[in-house]
């Protein structure tokens, strides 16, 4: 499957028409951009509502799998996933470096409403989302805003709360150090799995509110209002969720919880040798039963799934910035056969990894 390199929104965006019956709903004040026809099908919405606070809907699907490195504007965005690689699914992201990477998949449907607050709102939900995980989840987020940062000034902030502040704050003249980034990623594999962490599942309050925005019946400051409203409730839902799962739906006393999370920390730091799930519940004193339903509880899998993740996420990150050869890579990561290893990349992220590495070659050279 080709791989298609993009660095501008008008490589593969035009102008589109609120007109246009591919819309559920559409104002004149409403930014919306068709996918062009060589790279595939669909629209992406952007609806702004109050200062710092929009609506987007994306559907399309791409001919080939699209790679791109654009601007992303400072915000925190909740995700809700309707189709696609993550079907019934919900998120949220702090955009706070200058770039984003972005790879979506060929002859997939991506469909999804997403809730961006901008720069002036940005702390506010951040403390709002801290309030609500759990710890080895809170832990899991502050480590990504930490390492934005040193990736940014090459030094730690006094908290993460002072960390998103400045990043918040800095003049994006210059990308982060790769170098710093990966120096640091490399030293902490605790940010591995680190995602896995936060409850995704989309409920059916949540489902019900996607359905309003989406046949809003309204026009003109009604409609602005009214999807105001929406889109405040469906945030107001997902921390809801967010805070629901802090407490197990079973008795879990906080030794077993610090002696989950030791345990996730030791299968990040040992790729290459894991012990075995009866060492590592002896290592963490935990019979496995505990281990196995304490840690599908933290992290939403099993512990063999997120050693495997651990490892096709560092995969990813060493293609991304390193020089080595996929199979050293899979090597370093845990792999000793490289067709198995190909396989898990090619499932996890839908490509392979020594295309994905020869057109990462290709796109820094034309970026």
């Amino acid at each position: 499957m080709a791989i298609q390199l993009l660095n501008h929104k008008s490589d593969y965006l035009q102008p589109g028409s609120p007109n246009d019956p591919r819309l559920c709903h559409a104002d004149r004040s409403d930014q919306i951009q068709f996918l062009s026809p060589h790279v595939g099908q669909g629209y992406i919405q952007k609806i702004p509502l109050q200062a710092d606070l929009s609506i987007a809907v994306f559907d399309y699907r791409a001919h080939n799998t699209l790679m791109m490195s654009l601007p992303k504007p400072q915000s925190l965005s909740f995700e809700f996933q309707i189709a696609g690689a993550t079907p019934q699914q919900s998120d949220f992201f702090p955009h706070i470096g200058p770039v984003s990477m972005d790879i979506w998949p060929a002859q997939q449907r991506q469909f999804k409403v997403e809730i961006s607050f901008g720069p002036s709102r940005v702390m506010t939900y951040y403390q709002d989302i801290a309030e609500r995980l759990s710890p080895q989840a809170l832990t899991s987020f502050n480590k990504f805003i930490e390492l934005c940062h040193y990736g940014l000034f090459g030094k730690d902030a006094a908290s993460p709360r002072m960390a998103l502040s400045q990043v918040l704050t800095h003049k994006h003249t210059s990308p982060p150090s790769v170098q710093r980034i990966t120096d640091r990623f490399l030293a902490r594999p605790g940010l591995l799995g680190s995602r896995l962490s936060i409850e995704k599942s989309m409920t059916a309050e949540m489902q019900q509110v996607i359905y309003q925005i989406l046949s809003c019946p309204y026009s003109g400051q009604v409609r602005r209002t009214y999807l105001e409203r929406k889109a405040l409730d469906l945030v107001a839902l997902k921390l809801n969720r967010l805070e629901q799962w802090r407490t197990p739906p079973y008795p879990l006393k906080l030794e077993d919880l610090d002696g989950i999370d030791q345990a996730g920390q030791i299968l990040a730091s040992q790729l290459q040798e894991p012990p075995s799930i009866e060492s590592l519940a002896r290592q963490v004193g935990l019979n496995r039963f505990k281990l196995n339903r304490g840690f599908y509880h933290t992290y939403g899998t099993t512990p063999f799934r997120y050693l495997r993740t651990c490892r096709l996420e560092l995969a990813f990150h060493l293609l991304f910035t390193s020089e080595l050869t996929v199979e050293e890579i899979a090597y370093q990561v845990g792999y000793t056969n490289r067709s198995r290893f190909a396989t898990a990349f090619r499932k996890q992220f839908g490509l392979n990894p020594k295309l994905f590495q020869l057109q990462l070659d290709s796109f820094a050279h034309v970026s």
